[in-house]
C-alpha cells in the first residue's frame, strides 16, 4: 500500500477513510494537497477539510504578539480549485482518520512530495516559468528571509547573520544572488550581500506564487525554518538545498525529525562558539 501504511502515524483504525485538514499558507496548503493526491493515487479512501477557508483572510499585524495571519486559498496558480478535492461533509474523529498539522503529517507531505506523480500537480506555469528564465538567466543562489507575522508566533527565528555568513561562503562560486523576504530586507542585510556577488536582487513585494517558483528554479536554495521554503525545496530537484539545523524551539523541536531525517551533510562554520 506503499505511502497509506504510514498511517500507523494517525495511531487509528486502518479501517476508515482518512480526512486531510487545509490550513495555512502556501507552503502549508501544498502539504496537505501533496498527501491528498499521493493517497487518492493508491486508490485509497481519502477526502479534505477545507473547513479553515470558510474564514476569510486576515493579515497579521507584525509585531503583535501571537497574532496571526489566517490565508485564502493560495493553490489557483497550480489550476487547484476546492472542486478538485472531495470534501470531508458528514465525517469526523469517529469515523476518520483525521490528519491534523503536526510532525505526522509533515512526515506523510515530504513522502508524498518526493513522489513523481504528486510533483506532476505543482508543475510551475509555462508563462512565469518564461518570464523567470528571463530574468535569472544564470545559475543563481536562492535565500528565503522568513519574517512577516512569523515573528509574532514562532519559537525560533534564524538570525540575518547566519543568513549573511553562509550565503557569502558561496561568493566566487555562484555570480548572482536573490533574497527573498515577506517583510522589508533591513539596509545592514542589504550591505553585507552587495558586495559579494556580480547580481544581487532582494525581493520583499513578491506574491508567494512567484516566490515560490524562484525558489524552485535556483541552483542553491538556503531555506529558512518555513513550510514554505521547504516546500519549494522538495519541488526543486536539482538544487543544492541547506536546511536551518534548528527548526522550532521548545516542545516544537520534534518536528524537525522528519526534516532532518533527509540531510546527508550538515556546514560546519569554523567560527561558530
Amino acid at each position: 500500500m506503499g505511502l497509506f501504511k504510514c498511517l500507523r502515524y494517525f495511531e487509528v483504525e486502518q479501517n476508515k477513510p482518512a480526512v486531510v485538514t487545509f490550513t495555512g499558507g502556501m507552503g502549508a496548503q501544498i502539504i496537505s494537497a501533496a498527501i491528498y493526491f499521493s493517497m487518492k493515487n493508491e486508490g485509497s479512501p481519502v477526502y479534505a477539510d477545507l473547513s479553515y477557508f470558510e474564514k476569510p483572510e486576515s493579515v497579521a499585524v507584525v509585531g503583535k504578539a501571537g497574532d496571526c495571519s489566517h490565508w485564502s486559498w493560495q493553490l489557483k496558480p497550480f489550476g487547484l480549485s476546492f472542486e478538485s478535492f472531495i470534501t470531508s461533509s458528514g465525517l469526523n474523529k469517529r469515523n476518520a482518520n483525521l490528519l491534523k498539522d503536526g510532525p505526522r503529517k509533515l512526515e506523510l507531505g515530504l513522502k508524498a512530495l518526493a513522489q513523481p506523480e504528486v510533483q506532476k500537480s505543482f508543475e510551475i506555469s509555462a508563462s512565469i516559468n518564461g518570464v523567470l528564465s528571463a530574468q535569472f538567466e544564470d545559475d543563481f543562489l536562492c535565500v528565503h528571509v522568513r519574517r512577516g507575522d512569523y515573528v509574532n508566533v514562532a519559537s525560533h527565528l534564524v538570525a540575518d547573520s547566519e543568513f549573511i555568513s553562509l550565503s557569502k561562503k558561496f561568493a566566487g562560486l555562484i555570480s548572482t544572488i536573490v533574497v527573498l523576504s515577506d517583510s522589508p530586507i533591513d539596509e545592514n542585510f542589504r550591505n553585507a550581500l552587495s558586495s559579494n556577488f556580480k547580481v544581487v536582487s532582494f525581493m520583499d513585494n513578491t506574491d508567494a506564487y512567484t516566490a515560490h517558483c524562484i525558489m524552485r528554479k535556483a541552483r542553491v536554495l538556503i531555506c529558512s525554518n518555513s513550510q514554505f521554503s521547504l516546500v519549494a525545496a522538495a519541488l526543486n530537484n536539482s538544487a543544492l538545498v541547506l536546511v536551518p539545523k534548528q527548526w522550532f524551539g521548545g516542545k516544537d523541536s520534534n518536528v524537525e525529525t522528519s526534516i532532518q531525517s533527509r540531510c546527508l551533510f550538515q556546514i560546519m562554520d569554523i567560527g561558530a562558539q
